[in-house]
């Protein structure tokens, strides 16, 4: 091969190599002599313009990669194998990296290693998306197992207190749709909560066109969890309205106000649902479903305390808790 040709495949070579962000690096083993491309120095965050020794790069290494790492090494060279090691690095200024090491060995006529070289990745972008989609495969898994116990409850529960299958399936089928509404919400806003207002408006925005709704707030963000059990309490009130309560006759209205007591510490949300204009309200000989999810259900999610008026004008229920824990983002 010509001089010529030797420059242009080492140029076509180099360049390759800074298109794929790869450093190169080459050791003698039995001196320990490291050579290093500025490549490989800068993914370790060493000065490019000085050489670094083999001692310098295994003071960067992390403390708890270096053994997996020499047994690693060590593996690869036994068994006169391709090395593929990827190990957390400290670079000078503290900042830690991850480094992917590919290479191989050349061995004398002993089969003695004498030479081993190949080139260095820095990864630490990709080891991150790998933990976030650990994180996200994980977090995954705890929405499903949720939703599947509550979905398993409002299942048990709805069976408990309904006469007959038809009662059954219409009452489950829209305590589910009332989950996946809550679901949609959280999804649109990356299951990173919702707004109390939000979460109201979104249960009662089926009725307002034919009755008379008031939400009134200051801007108050809830948790998932929080969302869903105040998606699903919501749920059960507008129901009790429309069949019983205010929503059940001409006239009838519902006002929902919450406010934040900030006297305390953390402070106090509380919420009132109250029902105005419909039939006159007797106290319930027994407590239904939607009784049992605010008064004992809801109450233990939020850590509160939960209370249903029936007043003869309507029913009032409040909800008061502490604004720490499972809601956050008071503003």
């Amino acid at each position: 091969m010509s001089d010529s040709i030797l420059r242009q495949t080492e140029q076509q070579l180099e360049v390759a190599l800074q298109a794929a962000r790869m450093g190169t690096w080459a050791i003698d083993l039995a001196t320990n002599e490291l050579t290093t491309s500025e490549l490989c120095r800068k993914d370790y965050g060493w000065p490019v313009s000085l050489p670094m020794t083999n001692d310098d790069l295994l003071r960067l290494i992390h403390p708890d990669d270096r053994k997996l790492r020499e047994k690693l090494i060590g593996r690869a060279l036994a068994a006169r194998q391709d090395l593929e090691v990827e190990y957390r690095v400290i670079r000078p200024d503290g900042e830690i990296v991850w480094i992917l090491v590919r290479g191989r060995a050349d061995y004398d006529d002993n089969g003695v290693p004498v030479r081993a070289q190949g080139v260095s990745l820095e990864i630490t972008d990709r080891k991150r998306a790998e933990e976030r989609q650990r994180s996200l495969v994980a977090e995954l898994n705890h929405r499903v197992k949720n939703t599947l116990a509550i979905v398993q409850s409002l299942a048990l529960q709805t069976h408990r207190t309904t006469d007959n299958p038809v009662a059954f399936m219409a009452a489950l089928n829209a305590r589910v749709r009332a989950l996946a509404k809550a679901h949609d919400l959280l999804t649109e806003n990356s299951w990173e909560g919702a707004m109390l207002k939000d979460v109201i408006g979104r249960t009662l925005d089926p009725y307002a066109a034919d009755w008379r709704l008031e939400i009134a707030g200051p801007p108050v963000r809830l948790n998932a969890e929080t969302a869903v059990a105040l998606n699903l309490a919501f749920h059960e009130l507008v129901t009790n309205a429309t069949k019983y309560g205010a929503l059940s006759a001409p006239g009838g209205a519902v006002v929902v106000t919450w406010t934040i007591d900030r006297s305390l510490e953390p402070e106090v949300i509380e919420i009132v649902w109250s029902e105005q204009g419909g039939p006159p309200v007797e106290q319930p000989v027994r407590r239904g479903f939607g009784s049992h999810v605010l008064e004992a259900g809801l109450a233990h999610e939020l850590d509160g305390v939960v209370t249903m008026d029936f007043r003869r004008e309507g029913l009032v229920c409040t909800m008061r808790y502490r604004g720490s824990g499972r809601m956050y983002g008071v503003t």
